[in-house]
């Protein structure tokens, strides 16, 4: 039998998409704070302020809230990037956004929550692969944005936009890992440097952009 939400009327006057936020949002405070391991439906309840029959009622499981928490970060990531993703015209334009998007990551604890959801999957083959399908997005953005940056030239036959979109999306989430590992972002910003660096050669290499991609 599904739990009930008792008083729940009683705790929050929110329509239930606020409730459901509140909910998700105590749930990523609980993750930067605690960690996977200590993110429980108890201590998100504590972190938020309501009853934790309100957990189950709206998502059914800790692991459901846990996997919206991620939907939330990717789309809030979405919303405020994609638009500066698509403007980008060469290289060094998303170096230079990477750059960006790690130091929001960073600040905002996103790397933090990264980091203990990837952990959580590989314990849980489930939530990994759960995961997984929330990263796809990321990388189809960067094959279409490879697609257009590599059509005028004869790079694409040696790897595939798609491959490339992979690696470069698994090399930033790397980054990510093991900032959150080491507490230390020396070598992330070392790593970003050199990438810009990279990118410079590479849009050195490239033919001039056509007219319309500028």
């Amino acid at each position: 039998m599904e739990p009930r939400a008792p008083d729940a009327r009683q705790t929050t006057a929110a329509e239930p998409i606020g409730t459901k936020l509140q909910i998700v949002e105590a749930a990523l405070q609980a993750l930067k704070a605690k960690g996977f391991a200590g993110t429980s439906a108890r201590a998100i309840a504590r972190e938020g302020g309501f009853n934790q029959a309100l957990i189950f009622y709206h998502f059914g499981s800790v692991r459901n809230l846990l996997l919206a928490v991620l939907d939330l970060i990717s789309e809030r990531r979405m919303k405020m990037y994609r638009p500066a993703f698509e403007r980008a015209r060469s290289a060094p334009e998303l170096a230079r956004l990477a750059r960006t998007i790690y130091a929001d990551d960073l600040e905002r604890g996103y790397i933090t929550v990264l980091g203990e959801m990837v952990s959580g999957g590989v314990a849980d083959a489930g939530l990994g692969s759960e995961v997984a399908v929330r990263i796809e997005p990321w990388i189809e953005m960067v094959e279409r944005k490879l697609e257009q940056l590599l059509a005028p030239t004869t790079l694409q036959s040696l790897a595939s936009p798609r491959d490339l979109a992979f690696g470069l999306v698994s090399l930033y989430f790397g980054l990510d890992m093991l900032s959150h590992l080491q507490r230390d972002g020396s070598r992330a910003e070392s790593l970003l440097d050199l990438a810009t660096r990279l990118a410079a050669l590479v849009d050195a290499a490239l033919p001039t952009q056509p007219a319309e991609l500028r």
